[in-house]
């Protein structure tokens, strides 16, 4: 028997004993079997009572279309949330594609940055220690795209002819930043 029909029954104390069990079985299966006994249950409390079998057939019949239609809303609304959560994730996908692929792995771009920040990658990159004496030096901010530049001594020169800085080799690996601030040459 069609369970909608069932209901139906159960709801209009037609059903036997056995009907019964069976409709108290299937609910006893699911949250979503629940649900849907207590939508039609609700349908049926707030529906007028038909007064013989031909609005009886029609009123069975707008309870159904109620289902079907709060089912139909219901799908709507989760294919609303995937397709929000696709979008969400295709975003989040190009913005982390943007930040590794379409970032310049074999240079390094600076904006108006500052010398702590600029002496902090490229003691990183290039493996060396940058001693600075001038405190003014720090203060100072660098603006510069260090393109395919693979080698430290280029890196630092470059820095060197746009601002009044000396990078002067200690050591290997160890240099001294000397100058008189910010003033460009």
């Amino acid at each position: 028997m069609d369970r909608v029909a069932l209901i139906y029954r159960f709801l209009s104390g037609e059903a036997s004993q056995s009907e019964k069990q069976e409709l108290d079985e299937w609910i006893a299966k699911s949250e979503a079997n629940r649900e849907e006994f207590e939508d039609i249950k609700l349908l049926w409390e707030n529906s007028p009572l038909p007064s013989d079998t031909e609005q009886d057939e029609n009123g069975f019949e707008k309870i159904r279309q109620r289902i079907q239609q709060r089912s139909r809303r219901k799908k709507r609304i989760l294919s609303i949330f995937y397709v929000c959560i696709v979008v969400a994730l295709i975003v989040l996908f190009f913005l982390l594609l943007r930040q590794t692929w379409f970032r310049n792995p074999v240079g390094a771009q600076f904006n108006d940055t500052g010398m702590n920040e600029v002496i902090k990658m490229l003691e990183k990159k290039y493996h060396i220690q940058i001693e600075v004496n001038n405190p003014q030096l720090l203060r100072c901010n660098f603006t510069a795209t260090l393109y395919k530049i693979q080698d430290k001594q280029t890196a630092l020169r470059s820095i060197e002819h746009s601002l009044d800085v000396a990078f002067i080799a200690q050591k290997k690996n160890k240099y001294r930043a000397v100058g008189n601030g910010c003033s460009s040459l």
